[in-house]
């Protein structure tokens, strides 16, 4: 597939959107394969990567080196082991798709990516992103959030995503939000929309999505407690395995106006930026409104190096209503959840969660 980016990754270098382009088509490819095998099984006459080959050999080795009766049965393994151990494998194979792609492929800095994959802790894969932007390497994190066993065993699209950021010295960040149907990049320059059966859409403007529902909205499950008094703001809250996947696919890509997001990590939110290039206003933890993508990427910048810590709560909306909105109606059922009583609790009429009063209300302060 053609790159609608500068370069070709070859005599010409790509810089940081080529990159991030790469990756994540790369990723796209190997979630739609991984998938398609999961329903159809897998395709017998494609060829294993060699690591792939001698993880199977070694399997079976030392499987019928076991006595017979320690053998697990015949088409009875241990299931709950067999699908972490899927899921396992599988995030290894992405990020191994994503390094041999990149090693294809030259970029403007002249030196080899380092491709972050998910060996080690977050912390251990943010201490290795900085090692690098201190040391002007090109590096690229690829990190998985959710539940990647739940949409293996269940083909959850929400229950997953990757978030992808790339830096390559003298460059701005590039991130990428890669879920099982399509990938969204974006920088300070300009958003994309990836799907396999459309191909690359330029994303500028306004957000290319249809009118808002404001009977939606998207949150943690962690605020799942909430959702009987939430319900009486909005009609469908929809709690989601992993919230990036689901802004992704709802709010960028669908109807939803309004999105809570726990970025559980700043290297497994992509989405932060990714929403802000597609037209989004995001409220960071601190209550800081970012609307530019060049004041996304420099505070994602700075959150990456350690420079500020990237906060836990980000609100992601279409307007500056709908963050007034939602902030309102979370800080004040998190107050009815903390009063002992529910009639211990201060009364806040829906009026003033939308933002305006009766006119009563100011008849009675003239007088």
């Amino acid at each position: 597939m053609d790159l609608p980016f500068e370069g070709d990754g070859l005599q010409d270098p790509f810089g940081a959107d080529g990159i991030t382009a790469c990756a994540s088509h790369t990723a796209l490819l190997e979630l739609d394969t991984l998938g398609r095998e999961v329903a159809l099984g897998q395709d017998l006459t494609q060829d294993l990567p060699d690591d792939e080959k001698l993880e199977k050999v070694i399997g079976l080795r030392d499987l019928w080196q076991q006595p017979a009766r320690k053998r697990p049965p015949a088409g009875v393994p241990r299931q709950i082991g067999n699908w972490d151990a899927q899921a396992t494998r599988a995030k290894l194979r992405i990020t191994r798709a994503v390094q041999r792609r990149l090693r294809q492929v030259t970029n403007v800095s002249g030196k080899p990516i380092t491709v972050l994959d998910s060996d080690g802790t977050l912390e251990e894969r943010t201490d290795a992103f900085r090692a690098c932007v201190r040391g002007d390497r090109p590096v690229v994190s690829v990190s998985a959030s959710g539940c990647f066993r739940r949409w293996l065993a269940t083909g959850d699209s929400t229950a997953t995503s990757l978030s992808i950021i790339t830096y390559i010295p003298g460059r701005p960040l590039y991130a990428a939000t890669v879920t099982v149907n399509t990938a969204l990049l974006s920088d300070c320059s300009g958003s994309w929309r990836l799907t396999l059966a459309d191909g690359w859409q330029a994303m500028s403007g306004e957000p290319i999505v249809a009118e808002p529902d404001p009977g939606f909205i998207v949150l943690p499950r962690s605020l799942e407690h909430l959702a009987p008094g939430l319900r009486k703001h909005y009609e469908e809250p929809i709690f989601p395995r992993d919230t990036s996947s689901a802004i992704a696919q709802a709010v960028l890509g669908g109807a939803v106006p309004v999105a809570v997001h726990f970025t559980e990590h700043v290297l497994n939110s992509a989405i932060f930026p990714v929403a802000v290039g597609h037209g989004m206003v995001v409220r960071v933890d601190d209550g800081q409104l970012i609307e530019k993508p060049w004041d996304a990427s420099r505070h994602l910048y700075k959150a990456l190096t350690g420079e500020i810590a990237f906060g836990e709560e980000h609100v992601i909306a279409r307007d500056m209503w709908a963050i007034h909105r939602v902030t309102r109606v979370l800080a004040h059922e998190r107050q009815l959840q903390e009063d002992l009583h529910p009639l211990d609790a201060g009364l806040a009429e829906d009026d003033d969660i939308f933002g305006f009063r009766f006119d009563d209300d100011l008849d009675q302060e003239d007088d």
